[in-house]
Formats: structure tokens, sequence, C-alpha cells
């Protein structure tokens, strides 16, 4: 309801419900009036009843009135009362000879009750007419015109003028009361209506902020005229000008028209009583809205639909998070291809539709050669470049309905589908995908500045029966790719067999590695460091593998495998721990108490986060030297946070902790920062002792970084000597302390405790 009819329906119901007490006053009032004038009547003029008649009439019509007012029958009795004195005042009392006192005592009883009944000015009005009909009474009876009326005691007509006179006034008394009292009711009244509006004001820009906020706006959409009416949020949802009204065929214009459809067919559902509820899209600019609507539609009785009142939601955010929430879980982060994840869904989808037609489908495995090294030498901001460029040439090689995928790191999956059913077309097909995706990955890329070359290897497995299951084909692929690495790279494979074989034999390895860890079948084997005189002044720790069935196994077989498995963190904390506890052990023979020990750490190992705390407590647990212990870093280590590897060596400088730098020479080392570390010793690699009689560049290249030593006050190291004319080169070079089997080979510890005790 709206405020002014509120307001109507409280002034309606005062007006027409007096109050019992000015009803019966007025009863008591006509009732006193004609018994007073019937007195007077009988005094005057005994010989003429039928002046009486007017008075007899009032009395009739009071006592009536008071009938129905015991029934609580009010409204009838104020009808009674109203009509009842008027025709006593106007018909009855005229046309029976005098009109005064009838008159006289009935009209300020009509007054009040209209003022009662109906309104101030109403009561008024009708004042007015009968002060006009008693002067045009009294005039007709003066003039002749009506039976004059008998004589009458001066006194008398006084007294009965007197009592008309006092009740007038008291009605009149009666009827300003009741006025005022119902003017102050209508104040307070009209207060509660401007608060109660007031209120409803308020809620009702509440409720405008509350939608605004969950951007939820509410609507009526009339179904008879067809008419819809928006809210202020409703209409910003539906993108419309505020107040804007109209058809639903206004607003299904707005829908995006792939979801028109749709929306139709939700609306004709919920016309045959089912639940409105979907979701569509409108065209806002150059965008897309996401609006999810609502509705109860409300039916007539004969099942007729009258109206729906619903809201439309503005769900652009939430459909956002959900989308990116997919992204996530099925997308690649930095290439935004397929991950994992999707890859085996659509290979799922692919197989399956592939045993159902016969169709062939290909699996195309494919590894980045030599990434690790340009993503180390020039960091991994560029390594992702790369990568991005190597995913849109990916997907640009295969058509729409084929799969490109990212597995992580550098490795790509291409999946073709819907090949021909004969093997070998779809062999020969997948062969021509292939060398183009070789072709057009072997092309440079310039990479913020830098011109790169990057080539794949290939490894292909096709889905040749429906016994192949994901994981045979995905560990075929893969196999067929590491065949292409060993035949030179920057090529492809087909799967083999065979290969299967050599897949099997490195998956053993590394179970049986973790066992070996885990069982104590790994040890140290040392290879003394010597000085110019050949004093043994340290050693350097290599680490050995006794396997129960397959012997001795090479360093070069198992330690590339730990450090592709990461299980060359364990392995690196083995060998300090072992390190350390030999360390004390040798402190406590003069012979050997002078011994340093060179330990090999990875890049792997050093950057993990918790490394100096490791470190520290190996040697406080073990109780070993610090100033004994020697850190071996490759300058791969070094390529990565260069700041922090510089901490670390600090921090463990601190504690009496030396560095060497390995394979100096062999990497990508940048002298503006080599002068920044805090090492001891350079190394000079066996790649470089090898050649050094046969080889200038050799020669130069161990005076260059003797020289460089020099001048950064470090000490140097030749490893991998062998002849007494390599040592004597290096001598006169500026080297003198070396690492060979000209002076021994690697030996368990007894074996080197024996060595160094002969020496």
């Amino acid at each position: 309801m709206s405020p002014s009819n509120s307001g109507d329906a409280i002034n309606s119901q005062i007006s027409w419900e007096p109050s019992l007490a000015c009803l019966k006053f007025a009863i008591y009032a006509m009732l006193a009036g004609s018994f007073a004038a019937l007195l007077a009547l009988y005094i005057v003029a005994p010989g003429h009843p039928t002046r009486a008649i007017g008075p007899i009439v009032l009395v009739l019509v009071a006592m009536a009135g008071w009938s129905f007012l015991l029934r609580g029958r009010i409204r009838t009795a104020v009808i009674v009362l109203l009509i009842g004195s008027w025709m006593a005042v106007t018909g009855i009392a005229a046309f029976n000879g005098g009109v005064g006192a009838p008159v006289i005592v009935a009209y300020p009883m009509i007054v009040i009750l209209v003022g009662l009944v109906i309104s101030s000015r109403a009561a008024f009005a009708v004042a007015a007419v009968c002060v006009i009909a008693i002067v045009s009474f009294v005039l007709a009876e003066s003039s002749g015109f009506l039976p004059s009326p008998p004589p009458i005691f001066p006194a008398l007509r006084g007294v009965v003028h007197a009592i008309v006179l006092v009740l007038s006034a008291t009605l009149a008394a009666t009827f300003v009361r009741a006025y005022t009292d119902q003017l102050d009711e209508l104040r307070v009244v009209s207060s509660e209506l401007a608060q109660r509006t007031m209120e409803m004001d308020a809620s009702r820009a509440d409720l405008h902020r509350a939608q605004a906020v969950a951007k939820v706006g509410s609507w009526v959409y009339d179904l008879v005229t067809d008419t819809m009416h928006l809210s202020t949020e409703a209409c910003r949802v539906f993108d419309v000008p505020e107040g804007t009204t109209g058809s639903y065929d206004t607003y299904l214009v707005r829908t995006h028209t792939e979801d028109r459809d749709a929306a139709a067919a939700a609306w004709r559902a919920a016309l045959d009583g089912a639940a409105l509820d979907y979701e569509h899209r409108i065209l806002v600019g150059k965008t897309i809205r996401w609006v999810r609507l609502r509705a109860e539609v409300e039916f007539a009785p004969d099942g007729t639909p009258l109206r729906a009142v619903g809201v439309s939601q503005d769900i652009t955010e939430r459909k956002a998070a959900e989308e990116e929430i997919r992204r996530l879980a099925f997308y690649d982060s930095l290439t935004h291809l397929p991950n994992r994840r999707l890859l085996h869904d659509r290979l799922q989808q692919a197989l399956v539709s592939s045993t159902r037609s016969g169709r062939k489908v290909a699996l195309l495995f494919i590894d980045l050669d030599n990434f690790k090294t340009l993503n180390d030498t020039l960091g991994h901001d560029v390594g992702d470049k790369l990568l991005k460029k190597v995913a849109k040439r990916l997907t640009a090689c295969v058509r729409e309905g084929d799969t490109v995928a990212r597995l992580g790191g550098d490795e790509f999956v291409v999946v073709l589908e819907d090949l021909n059913e004969d093997l070998y077309e779809a062999a020969a097909h997948t062969k021509s995908v292939a060398e183009k995706i070789l072709a057009t990955l072997g092309q440079p890329y310039d990479l913020a500045g830098h011109h790169c070359g990057s080539t794949p290897s290939i490894g292909i497995a096709l889905f040749a029966d429906d016994q192949t299951t994901i994981d045979d084909l995905m560990k075929r692929a893969d196999v067929a790719m590491y065949q292409a690495k060993d035949a030179g790279r920057n090529t492809l494979r087909f799967f083999d067999p065979e290969m299967q074989a050599v897949v099997g034999a490195r998956l053993a390895l590394e179970a049986d590695l973790r066992q070996g860890l885990a069982q104590g079948q790994l040890l140290l084997h040392f290879q003394a460091q010597v000085d110019g005189s050949g004093r043994v002044t340290g050693a350097e720790a290599l680490v050995r593998w006794q396997h129960p069935q397959r012997g001795m196994v090479s360093p070069a077989e198992f330690i590339p495998l730990a450090e592709e498995t990461g299980l060359i963190l364990p392995l690196g904390d083995w060998v300090l721990t072992t390190a350390c506890n030999q360390l004390v052990a040798w402190a406590r023979q003069p012979a050997t108490a002078h011994l340093t020990l060179a330990v090999n750490v990875s890049a792997r190992q050093f950057r993990q986060p918790d490394f100096v705390t490791q470190a520290r407590d190996i040697l406080a647990d073990s109780g070993a030297d610090p100033r004994k212990l020697k850190l071996e870093l490759t300058e791969s280590t070094l390529l990565e946070d260069i700041e922090d590897i510089i901490a670390k060596m600090n921090d463990l400088k601190a504690l009496g902790v030396s560095f060497s730098l390995d394979d100096f020479g062999t990497g990508y080392s940048s002298l503006s920062y080599l002068k920044r570390l805090p090492l001891d010793q350079l190394k000079i690699d066996q790649s470089f002792v090898r050649d050094i009689l046969t080889d200038p560049n050799d020669v130069a290249i161990a005076r260059t970084i003797v020289a460089l030593a020099q001048s950064l006050g470090l000490s140097v190291i030749a490893e991998g000597v062998e002849t007494e004319a390599q040592r004597e080169l290096l001598a006169n070079s500026g080297c003198h302390a070396y690492q060979g089997y000209l002076f021994a080979h690697p030996l368990p510890t007894e074996a080197f405790g024996e060595l160094v005790r002969r020496a």
C-alpha cells in the first residue's frame, strides 16, 4: 500500500467512527429537548395535539438510535439519528403548524452529527442551511403563511428558550471539543505517517545500496500487459537507462545470441510451472557480462500466468574466477597450453574415438636440446620467453583439432588425432608433422636482445591397438625421445620395442639407488692432493656405490640419475656427513691430522634455503674442524641468484670453511662477479690438462687461470695430472698443487691412510 492510500484509510476511519460518548450525549439531548417541547406545547396549546408530532418523532428517532447503539450497530444508529432528525425538522414540524421549539431543539444535534459522521466542513454547511430554514419558517409564520401559534406566557417562552439555548451551547461545545480531538488525532496520525514514510524511504535507499553491493537487481514482469519494471540495480545489470520499462523482448535482445534459445526455453518451462533459474551473457560495450536470472511465476486460479517476480545478479566476477580456477587446473600458467591433467583427458577421449573408428592416434614427445644450459647461462626469464615462443610455434604446426600440451620444464607433447586407418600412412603423416616441428623450432629466437638457437628431440609413438593404455603411449614416446637424444639431438625417432629394455634398466637403477642409500651401500674414496714437493696436503672425497649384484657402479652412471630424480639431495647430505666424520678420524692420528678434505656440492644442493644450517649442524654434530673442510662448487652453481650464493658462502667462511671453484673455465663464468666471490682456490679442469703437452691453447688457458688466481689472491690446483711432463709444464706455468693418477688413484679409507703414512 502506498503512503497516500494509507493516510486516506486512516482519515476515513476517524471520520466514520464517532465515539460512543458523543452518540449517547446526542440521544440524551434529543430526548431532553423533545420532552421540553412537549411540556411547553401541553401548557401553551393543549388543544392542538398535532403540534406535538414533531417532538414525538424526535423521541422515536432517539429511541431507535439508542436501540441500534445497544446492539453494536453504530453506523446504523448514526444514519437513523441523522435522517430522522432532519425529517422531523424539515418535514413534520413544518406541516403541522409551529416550528419554533422542534427546529431550535433539533438543528444543533443535526449539525454535530454531521460533523462527527462526515466532516467539519459539512457540519458548517448544514448549520447554515438550518439557520436559513429557521429564519424562513419564522418569517412565514409571522407573515400569516403558516398557522399562528397559540398565545404563550412570556415567562414560559423564556424558560423554553433558555432550555434550548443551554442544550444548543452544550452540543456546540461538545462538537468543538470533538473537532479539536479529531485535529489532534490527525496530527498524531500525520506525524506517524510522515515517520513511516521516512522509514520506508530509508529502507528503500538501503535496499538500493544493498542491491548495488550484491550486484543483484529486482524486477517485476507483468505477463498480462507484457511489461517489465526494473529496480535501479536491475537497470545497471541489464545495461539500460534507469527507469526504463518495456516488454520482455526488450531485454531478450540484450541476451547474447548464443544464449537466447536457452533463455527462451527456460521461460517456456517456467510458464509451465518449472523453477526459473538460468545464466546468460549480455553484450556490454566490447565485453560480455554474465547474468544469473532467478524468478517465481504467479498464476491465477485457472492456471493463467499473471506475473513473474525475480532478481538478476551480475555474476561476471564469479565466472571470471571459475574460468581462472579452470585455467589453473587444466592449463599451464606460463604458456597457457593444456597441462598434464587436461592432456590425459584429451588422450583418453582420443583413444576411445580411435578404438571406435579405427583411425590412428599419434603422440609426439618433444624435449628441447640443451635448454638447461641456456636457462643457467641467460637466466630463467630468458628461458621462460623461449618456452612461450616454442609453444606458439608448436601450435602453428598442427591442425586445430590436435592438441599441444606442456608437461613441465622444457617438455611438450603433441597429440595428432583422426589419422589414416592404415598404420604406415598414419606414420608417414606423423613424420611429416614432426619434420615440420623440427624445422620450425630450429629457427633462431630473439629473446630480449639475445639471439639464440634451440633444437628439439622428438619421440613418436602410435596408438595401434586397443590394448595400449595412456601410460604405455607416454612411456613409449618418452623412450623414443631419449633415443633421438642419443642419436645426436635435433632429430626424431619412432618407438622401437627394443628400447623398452633400456628404460626398464634405468627405472631399476633408480629404485636400486634409493635402496642403496637406505641400506648403506654407498662409500667414499679419497684421491690425494699434493703440493709441489709431492707431499700429500689433503684429498677430494669421491662417492662410490658398491651394489650387491652389480658390483661397483660408476659415478658417471648414477650421479646424473641422482641429479634428475632429486636423489642428489639425500646423497649430498650423506657425503658431507661422512666426510666430516672422516676429518674427525684423521684428526686423531698425527700422520693425517693436517689433511684437508674437498667435498663436491651440487648446484641443486647448495641452492637449498637451509643448506648453511645443514652444514653447520653436520660440523657441530661430528666435531670436525671447519678449517679442514673445503667445499668445491661448479660454475653452474654461480649462475642463479648470485647474491644468495655469496651470502651463503660468507656465512660458511665465517665458520672457517674454504671454497674451491671446480671445473673453472669450462662454463660461462663472468669475471665481473667472480671477483666478488669469497673463494680460496681455482681448480684447473682436467680437460685442459689432458692435452696440455700438445695443444698450445690449453697451455695458454692454464697460464691465464694461474695469473687470474694470483691477481685475486687465490691458490690454484690442477686435476687430472697423469704424467710427470704434465706436472712439470704446470709447475713452469705457476701451478704447484696437483691431483691425478700420477700421484694416486681414488682409494678406500684404509688404503689412503697407508698412502699418507708412506709419503
